[in-house]
């Protein structure tokens, strides 16, 4: 009686421990956001479709309205998601702050979502909060909480399937279900098709012990993800959008880098977003799967959607391997090695000890991977921190964008490379002048290199090592005999 006690006692200890796990990771990712960063990326101007849409509605021009989240309709699901942050904009004031908090929520979902799919993978409370602090340590699951992007948010939607797919006892409503959310990780972000996949392909073929059931399933899943695909499709064409049309014009844009590092670039990737916690994380699948019978569901998914990504990249070349599709496979490394290291902790008649040492460490690494994404500044607030101390300069939005010059002047001060980069910029002409604020460009964070930069490209940015910087030019700088004055453009845009 006292040792069943006990061992309730235990694990209701780790269920408390997660929800605490739970609620730092939440903290950790408020306060990422609060340090700036939304809108850096071009594809985060997709919020604008749920801005305009929630505008055009309450405008009562249901018509604007509603074609709005067809133009571009790629991504669809992020922008009908968006709606709801959208709204609150309205209720509260316009910030880019409060969408991000919102949709940072779903990357603490995600985390929540790997502890409840190890438990019904048959994992004992031990190991599923080992998968949780793996997976609150892990820097490629973390850093796009503070960019309005709808990684996180697809995310949760594959990972919710799968979760359904490893219910013990099939019927028609989780065939549906499971079908729905593959659906809705699909068209929340279309390169999470792999994910929306494997989700199906679990439940189909988990427990099919009759080809009957087999086929049942299958038909049942389908039509869960085939019938809102269905009425999508009549509803963009109602809009006048070709919906399959523009989807494959979409999937042959997919192409800026390079195809042929598909094979390589996630764990080039993961190596630079993990660090050393990748290689701990590696390890101890490796264990898993030497000493352990029951880690093959995780070896097949981690396979499966690495194969996903190197066969249409390497061999197809059809669409180029990122960061961002490689993290696909990080819950599944995650739910291997949480098996492994219990493995470990059982083996080995130090394997307590051995167990902690590990935690410690990996403490230690996430501390060390997360400062590098909490000291990064961007260039928008560096504008914004730029104009509040020095009043006389003045800074546009539109120099922040894609293909503005790298050099602009306002007033006599000079702001260099306060904008995001589709490609390595040019070395700048030498400026004379005093060096009033300067911060490292976020194109340094590593991580970023793996979203559309081919090798070469890479290289050419850590050799520049470029660096946010204002200027307040010399007077013997500022004139017409001055070619690099001459041509410079002005940081304030009036009609462009």
């Amino acid at each position: 009686m006292r040792e069943s006690s006990s061992i309730n006692a235990a694990g209701a200890n780790r269920r408390w421990g997660a929800l605490v796990i739970l609620l730092i990771s939440l903290a950790l990712r408020w306060a990422l956001v609060l340090r700036g960063g939304q809108y850096y990326f071009s594809d985060e101007g997709r919020y604008e479709s749920s801005r305009t849409f929630v505008d055009a509605l309450l405008a009562e021009d249901s018509t604007s309205a509603f074609a709005q989240l067809f133009i571009a309709p790629e991504h669809l699901g992020f922008k009908l998601i968006g709606i709801i942050p959208a709204l609150l904009e309205q209720l509260t004031r316009e910030s880019l702050v409060l969408p991000a908090l919102f949709f940072s929520l779903f990357s603490v979902l995600n985390l929540f979502l790997i502890y409840k799919i190890s438990q019904r993978a048959g994992a004992t409370e031990q190991e599923s909060v080992f998968a949780l602090l793996f997976a609150a340590s892990s820097m490629s699951l973390l850093y796009f909480s503070r960019h309005l992007v709808p990684y996180d948010s697809a995310m949760t939607f594959g990972l919710l399937s799968i979760f359904i797919a490893l219910t013990e006892k099939s019927s028609p409503k989780a065939s549906l279900l499971c079908g729905v959310s593959a659906f809705l990780c699909f068209i929340t972000y279309n390169g999470y098709w792999a994910l929306a996949g494997l989700g199906m392909l679990i439940y189909i073929f988990r427990n099919s012990r009759k080809l009957s059931d087999l086929i049942q399933k299958a038909l049942l899943t389908t039509v869960g993800f085939a019938l809102p695909a269905i009425l999508l499709f009549l509803l963009a064409a109602l809009a006048g959008t070709n919906l399959l049309a523009e989807y494959r014009a979409f999937s042959t844009t997919v192409s800026q880098g390079s195809f042929e590092e598909g094979w390589s670039l996630p764990f080039e990737y993961f190596w630079h977003a993990e660090h050393w916690l990748f290689i701990l994380l590696f390890l101890l699948s490796c264990y898993a799967i030497y000493s352990s019978r029951q880690s093959g569901l995780w070896v097949v998914a981690i396979i499966f959607t690495y194969s996903c990504m190197l066969i249409p990249s390497v061999f197809l070349h059809s669409f180029v391997v990122y960061g961002r599709l490689a993290r696909q496979m990080m819950p599944f490394l995650i739910l291997l090695a949480a098996g492994g290291l219990v493995q470990l902790k059982q083996d080995f008649s130090l394997g307590d000890k051995l167990t902690k040492g590990i935690l410690v460490a990996l403490a230690i690494q996430a501390a060390w991977n997360y400062q590098g994404s909490y000291s990064l500044t961007y260039p928008r607030d560096f504008a914004e921190k730029t104009e509040a101390t020095y009043p006389d300069f003045h800074f546009s939005e539109k120099r922040l964008i894609f293909g503005a010059p790298t050099l602009c002047q306002n007033n006599g001060y000079i702001a260099e490379y306060i904008k995001r980069f589709e490609v390595p910029p040019e070395p700048d002409a030498a400026i004379d002048g005093e060096i009033l604020i300067t911060a490292k460009h976020p194109d340094n964070f590593l991580p970023y290199q793996y979203e559309g930069y081919t090798p070469q490209e890479r290289a050419t940015l850590r050799d520049m090592q470029i660096e946010m910087r204002l200027y307040r030019a010399a007077e013997s700088f500022m004139n017409d005999a001055n070619p690099v004055w001459k041509i410079m453009r002005s940081c304030v845009v009036r009609e462009e």
